[in-house]
């Protein structure tokens, strides 16, 4: 069976339903003297699969760990180099945990009132958003620390695992579209080579790997020139796969307010600034 995927609008429709069944059955807990939400279910909208604050603060820090290490085996840093990779990117959680206060305070003020609490999703969103793509992006303390903490050698070095990985990953996803239009209408060994072929010249990895690298990818391969794809599929085929391209238009601006999908303009690295200037 086929995976079902939900638009990101839909899963705020779904989530706000969630909230008002739970309204229905379980908000039950006095607060001065009220029904409403408490601020351990609260974490729980926020954090999904950390399920609290202080969980998913933990397994931050664990990923910074692994991040900084991952760096250090792709170009070799020094102890200094590390203390401030580490120090960046705590950085980029304690920033990440303010912004999480702000919207609990705000929560906090308007928990016994469905209608309000609903819209809260609204500032939830962005906070899933980061935790789903990662704190650690292109416009991360660690990401600006690291183009200006290491050498162009050590850059280069880094840069060259990253899109080893990166492209790895790609070819996955590729696959996985590719057995998604297999399951919906059967293609030929032919056909799946030289759509492989195309969507590989056609698209780029995302920013980061997450639960909507599908969207990602589909989205790309929806701007892919309708003609190429159409020189492969027959129209039967091509049906059936419009129709799944269709869902994914639209979507753009939200892929890239939540770092999934590159802006034009930021196709090209940084390299550190010492570098370039002695260029």
């Amino acid at each position: 069976m086929s995976k079902r995927h939900h638009s990101p609008d839909q899963s705020r429709l779904l989530t706000a339903l969630l909230i008002a069944i739970v309204w229905a059955s379980q908000g039950t807990t006095s607060v001065f003297g009220q029904l409403g939400f408490t601020d351990r279910q609260f974490e729980q909208w926020v954090f999904q699969q950390y399920g609290n604050a202080a969980t998913a603060r933990t397994k931050l820090k664990e990923a910074l760990e692994l991040y900084t290490e991952d760096i250090d085996q792709a170009c070799g840093l020094s102890e200094v180099q590390k203390r401030k990779l580490r120090l960046a990117g705590r950085g980029d959680i304690d920033h990440f945990f303010r912004e999480f206060e702000k919207v609990k305070q705000k929560f906090q003020l308007i928990r016994n009132d469905q209608q309000k609490v609903n819209q809260i999703f609204q500032d939830i969103s962005p906070l899933q958003a980061q935790l789903t793509t990662g704190l650690f992006t292109r416009d991360s303390l660690l990401q600006k620390c690291l183009v200006n903490t290491i050498n162009r050698e050590q850059f280069l070095k880094y840069v060259k695992v990253d899109d080893e990985r990166r492209r790895f990953q790609h070819e996955a996803k590729i696959g996985i579209v590719i057995t998604m239009l297999n399951q919906s209408v059967p293609i030929t060994s032919t056909q799946r080579r030289r759509l492989v072929d195309l969507i590989r010249r056609e698209t780029r990895p995302p920013r980061k790997s997450s639960q909507y690298d599908y969207y990602a990818m589909m989205h790309q391969i929806s701007k892919i020139d309708e003609e190429k794809l159409t020189l492969i599929l027959d129209d039967i085929q091509w049906q059936v796969f419009t129709k799944q391209l269709a869902r994914m238009r639209g979507m753009e601006q939200w892929l890239k307010q939540n770092g999934i999908l590159f802006d034009d303009e930021e196709e090209e690295r940084l390299l550190p600034d010492a570098q370039v200037a002695a260029e």
